[in-house]
């Protein structure tokens, strides 16, 4: 439970700061389109206005009949020829000088802000459903018929994650079970040991066991076969792991967030902005998975 909570703590605290921000600047945002509540039928008379050349030039008839010279601004440059009908222009009857129309810079940058709280809200609803789940699942495995086995350990490395294993003799075959990493686990080595085991390892893909008198709960389905990656050797015993080595181990992951936010930002076009958003949200998902699946801290 400390160890899927390190990872899901900092997480929630990224996902709501970063939800009440896009919140507030999706206000901000909206606020001009709030208020144009009258729509007209333009037609573009200039291009290429601004220093950027993303603004054109349109004229309209209002709603009290005046022919109104307006300017709307792209989200992106554009070639536009002169005379084109844009239908539906949004305007606010007390400043006639803007017009807004769908894909526009206002309305790109509202559904961007948007799309950004679904992504952080749905990033949210998914890790705390995990969560839950597999604390609540991982729970009731003690109310399965414990059996004793024999049972050694591995470790192996993929990619830059490492996890513990309990490899479980039953019968003629064996089964590999990933763990969440409990100081108790030192108590088994390469050497078969006899430790108790909750669930049927040739029917359960859940297995829960209980070593020293202290649960150990699975951190994935087991296995009929080694897994991928590489094995590497058990360190000596460390007499416990403190959670700050805990969480330097799963900081690791950490230092890939900002490749993923400079990849946001150049694929939304959000700049600065995107790179720091995404950058933080990366950061806390990276942080969360390796507690969530069992890193080994040792």
């Amino acid at each position: 439970m400390r160890q899927i909570l390190l990872g899901l703590i900092p997480l929630v605290v990224i996902a709501v700061v970063s939800l009440i921000l896009l919140a507030l600047r999706l206000g901000e945002a909206r606020a001009p389109l709030r208020t144009a509540t009258e729509t007209a039928t333009a037609e573009v008379v200039s291009t290429g206005l601004a220093a950027d050349g993303r603004q054109v030039g349109v004229e309209y008839t209002d709603v009290e009949g005046e022919l109104q010279t307006a300017r709307l601004t792209l989200d992106r440059a554009a070639d536009i020829p002169l005379g084109a009908q844009l239908d539906e222009v949004a305007y606010d009857p007390e400043r006639p000088g803007v017009v807004y129309v769908q894909g526009d810079a206002v309305t790109s940058t509202v559904a961007d802000l948007f799309n950004g709280l679904l992504i952080v809200a749905l990033v949210l609803v998914v890790a705390v459903v995990v969560t839950i789940v597999r604390l609540v699942g991982r729970r009731r495995l003690a109310a399965r018929e414990p059996r004793q086995l024999r049972a050694h350990r591995e470790k192996y490395r993929r990619g830059i994650a490492d996890r513990s294993w309990l490899v479980v003799q039953s019968g003629e075959s064996r089964s590999w079970v990933p763990v969440y990493w409990d100081p108790a686990l030192e108590e088994i080595g390469e050497s078969p040991t006899l430790v108790t085991v909750y669930g049927d390892p040739e029917g359960n893909k859940l297995l829960g066991f209980e070593v020293a008198g202290e649960p150990i709960w699975p951190s994935g389905r087991r296995r009929s076969a080694p897994p991928k990656g590489r094995e590497r050797d058990l360190e000596a015993t460390t007499g416990g792991v403190s959670l700050l080595r805990q969480t330097r181990t799963d900081l690791v992951g950490v230092f890939g967030a900002p490749l993923i936010g400079i990849l946001w930002a150049y694929i939304d076009g959000s700049g600065p902005a995107g790179f720091v958003f995404a950058t933080a949200v990366a950061a806390g998902v990276l942080f969360w998975l390796p507690s969530a699946y069992g890193s080994d801290p040792t």
